[in-house]
């Protein structure tokens, strides 16, 4: 019995001492854990500051320009007909050829217009010949008016003799008869030559008329025999032909289509922020650049947009000397121009990595970013290089304008200047 009693006993001590070294341990613990745990007293947080490069605002009296394209027009294209229906004796020329005035692209069968104006010859001579026997005949008769009154006078004194020599019956009845006879048909003639006198100057107006109508038929028939001979009206390419030798020519259909040289222009789409610009320019100081050097100059501008554009047109005209000089051109070709609008007042050149979206930039104000709204003129190649130009009125001479592209640029925004040191021996130097 004392054996059975002492044995839970000792369990029961070893129990009680494994718990005390339990809860001894998860104080340990806890106190550990208090002891490492973080400080509580707040630290101080410094604001980052980014790094930028600037440049001083210089505003001042600029020409911005802007590149866009061009297409090559002529405002002169000829397509040459024909009033005439007759056979194509020969094609002169093909597509893609230059000619000159004067040229003769195609040649048409003038046979049969060579008949015509002689035919036409023949008649005038003849209506020219009856106005030269009318003009004699009347001069025939002024000059014999004189016989045919005297004539007349003579017959009718003749008359009144025997007419007193029956009464006094020295003459027979016969007689008088032939005598009355021969005084009538004098009085006749006589008559007739005043009706011609009064007539011949009516028929050689007739024949006058007939004369010129001739002359012109003559002149028509000489004219269509010049139309067989289809002539360039001007220096330009050749931008179609439409037939052939053997062809027969039709009073619709044009023959040839010719450009002139002398009418060639460019027409450049203005997009609509330089709009105003070009209608403002009232001195023509406009002007374009190809690639290679050759100047245009500003023509007139478009007075209606075209289905399926946003923009003015603007048509541009080379000059004479640039003309001369510029390499064949092609109808159609798409050119590269520099557009330089006239010089405007207080713009600022900035690189383009100054521009945030298209119509802000930044300036550096107590190390501090500030917003300004700006308008896009145009751009310009300076001594720095390709920059955009600028106005606003927020922008004054000698601010500092950041030349670096933020990601996260805000108003307020904490900046350093990298390049102040630079800058200001630039501008010293």
């Amino acid at each position: 019995m004392n054996l059975r009693s002492h044995i839970p006993e000792t369990l029961k001590r070893k129990q009680v001492v494994v718990s005390l070294g339990i809860v001894g341990a998860a104080l340990l613990m806890s106190a550990s854990i208090f002891a490492t745990g973080p400080s509580s007293t707040p630290t101080e947080t410094v604001e980052k500051s980014w790094p930028v490069s600037i440049t001083h605002a210089q505003p001042k009296r600029m020409k911005p320009s802007f590149q866009a394209f061009g297409k090559l027009e002529s405002s002169r294209i000829a397509r040459i007909r024909s009033d005439l229906v007759l056979r194509i004796k020969e094609v002169r020329v093909r597509e893609g050829e230059w000619v000159s005035a004067g040229d003769l692209p195609m040649q048409l069968d003038d046979r049969e217009t060579r008949l015509k104006l002689l035919e036409k010859d023949a008649e005038l001579k003849q209506a020219e010949a009856n106005l030269a026997a009318a003009v004699s005949q009347l001069k025939l008769e002024k000059q014999s008016g004189q016989h045919f009154s005297s004539r007349h006078e003579v017959a009718q004194a003749k008359l009144k003799r025997h007419q007193d020599l029956i009464k006094k019956r020295l003459i027979s009845k016969g007689l008088l008869d032939e005598v009355s006879s021969l005084a009538s048909q004098a009085t006749i003639e006589f008559h007739r030559h005043l009706q011609d006198l009064a007539n011949l100057p009516n028929q050689i107006a007739a024949l006058e008329a007939t004369v010129a109508k001739a002359a012109a038929l003559r002149e028509q028939a000489e004219l269509d025999l010049s139309h067989t001979r289809i002539v360039a009206p001007f220096d330009g390419p050749i931008l179609a032909v439409f037939a052939a030798p053997g062809d027969h020519t039709n009073l619709s259909t044009p023959l040839v289509e010719i450009a002139d040289s002398s009418s060639f222009e460019v027409r450049v789409q203005v997009p609509d922020n330089y709009t105003a610009a070009f209608r403002n320019d009232q001195n023509k100081e406009i002007h374009a650049t190809t690639l290679s050097g050759k100047e245009l100059k500003l023509s007139r501008l478009s007075s209606h947009i075209r289905a399926g554009q946003t923009g003015t047109d603007a048509f541009f005209t080379y000059t004479n000397q640039a003309m001369s000089n510029e390499s064949i051109l092609v109808l159609g070709q798409v050119l590269d121009l520099s557009i330089e609008l006239s010089e405007q007042p207080h713009l600022v050149a900035l690189p383009v990595q100054s521009i945030y979206g298209s119509e802000r930039v930044f300036k550096v104000i107590n190390s501090r970013l500030v917003s300004v709204p700006i308008e896009r003129v145009g751009e310009s190649e300076t001594e720095e290089g390709f920059r955009l130009l600028v106005r606003s009125n927020g922008i004054a001479e000698g601010e500092a304008i950041i030349t670096t592209q933020l990601p996260r640029a805000i108003d307020g925004l904490l900046v350093s200047v990298a390049n102040e040191d630079q800058d200001a021996l630039a501008e010293t130097l």
